[in-house]
Parts: C-alpha cells; structure tokens; sequence
C-alpha cells in the first residue's frame, strides 16, 4: 500500500522547490568532478519526481535546477537545454511506461526506472555534446576516448541510481498526506 499523491498545490511547489535546489547542488558537484559524480544528480532528480510523482515533476526539477545551474555557467542558458531535456524524457518515460501511477501505490519497477535514467542521461549528454560542442563550438571537444568515458561513467551511474532508488531508497520513504 503506497502513499496517496500530493494534493496541496503548496506541497507540489514547496517539494518541486527543495528538490531542484538539491539537484542544482548535486549539478554542480557533477561539474567539480567532470561528471563522475553524475549519480549524485541522478539520485536527487528521480527521488523529487518519485516522490512529487506527477507527470510534469521531473521536467520542473530539471528547469528550475537548470536556470539555477545557468547562471554559474560560461555557457549560461544554453545549458539549460540539457537539463529540459533529461526532464522531459523521465517525465514522458515514467508516463508511458506507468512508473507514477505505480509510485503512487508504493510499488517501483526497476527495470522502466533504470532504462529511463540511462536514456535520459545519454540523451542530455548527446545534446551537450552534438549541439554545444561540436555544433556550436562553446566547449572544447576532448577527443573520442575522454567524451567516451564521460558518457559510460555518467550512463553506469544513471543505471546504478536507476537501481538503487526504486529497490532500497523510495520504499522507505513514507509521506503522509
């Protein structure tokens, strides 16, 4: 038996809010470590659009975590791509494959979960780099061997928070409302 979803508009945006300063934070902490550090940011955003688990949670994570993230950026809005783009696809994702109403009954399925988290990553990351790198030249392209291990460092870690959080993190959370 799952909690009920959120029904005060005022907890919606009071979670939407803490949530997407914590992945701003964890967004940051990702750039200090060259995105090795990509599941500290993975964890924060599934657990806020678990937790919110409304269709459009994930997507405002992302957006506000990214206007945030924008202003520290040398790249300033041009990033705020990337992170509108993993929203939107965690949030499609977990709509289609019905991973908000399970959430709302307490259950989470790992593979849907997992699956998305890597596709969303791997999505983000191939606008950053075809759009922002190679497109529009603002940063600089390291070469295939660095980008290639930036990406399957950032999609093992997207794949081990699609793990972790739905098996050991999200059952023990309890909301009460």
């Amino acid at each position: 038996m799952g909690a009920p979803p959120v029904r005060s508009t005022s907890a919606k945006v009071s979670l939407i809010a803490m949530f997407s300063v914590l992945a701003f934070l964890a967004a940051l902490f990702v750039k200090m470590t060259v995105s090795y550090g990509a599941i500290a940011y993975a964890i924060v955003l599934l657990i806020g659009a678990l937790v919110i688990r409304e269709p459009y949670s994930a997507t405002a994570i992302s957006i506000v975590a990214g206007l945030l993230y924008s202003f520290q950026s040398v790249l300033f809005l041009l990033i705020l791509g990337a992170f509108i783009v993993r929203g939107a696809v965690i949030d499609l994702s977990f709509w289609l494959t019905g991973v908000y109403r399970d959430a709302a009954q307490g259950r989470y399925r790992v593979v849907p979960i997992a699956a998305t988290m890597v596709i969303s990553s791997f999505l983000a990351g191939i606008y950053q780099y075809l759009f922002i790198t190679l497109f529009l030249g603002k940063l600089v392209d390291f070469g295939a061997f660095i980008v290639s291990t930036i990406f399957l460092v950032a999609l093992a870690s997207n794949a081990l928070a699609g793990i972790i959080v739905p098996k050991y993190v999200m059952p023990k959370i309890r909301l009460s409302w």
